[in-house]
């Protein structure tokens, strides 16, 4: 397996288990402010995202500006 192909599968594996412990930790928390952490929590890129945005931006040099593609979604207060 190279490189590239097994730092994918990390990257994958910790977004999920990132996503277990935040939610477990959350399980006692009221419907709404489990739907506030759930939007909390898209509104962020996931490490397999960034890893491909930043492989992306590498590759083709295009994109120097360093903003985050997500930076377009309404924030939630």
């Amino acid at each position: 397996m190279n490189r590239r192909d097994w730092l994918s599968l990390v990257a994958v594996h910790s977004d999920s288990w990132l996503l277990s412990v935040a939610f477990f930790f959350g399980a006692p928390l009221t419907a709404n402010e489990r739907k506030r952490l759930f939007s909390m929590i898209n509104d962020l890129p996931n490490v397999y995202e960034s890893m491909v945005d930043r492989k992306h931006r590498d590759r083709s040099g295009v994109d120097s500006s360093g903003k985050s593609r997500h930076s377009s979604k309404p924030k939630v207060r």
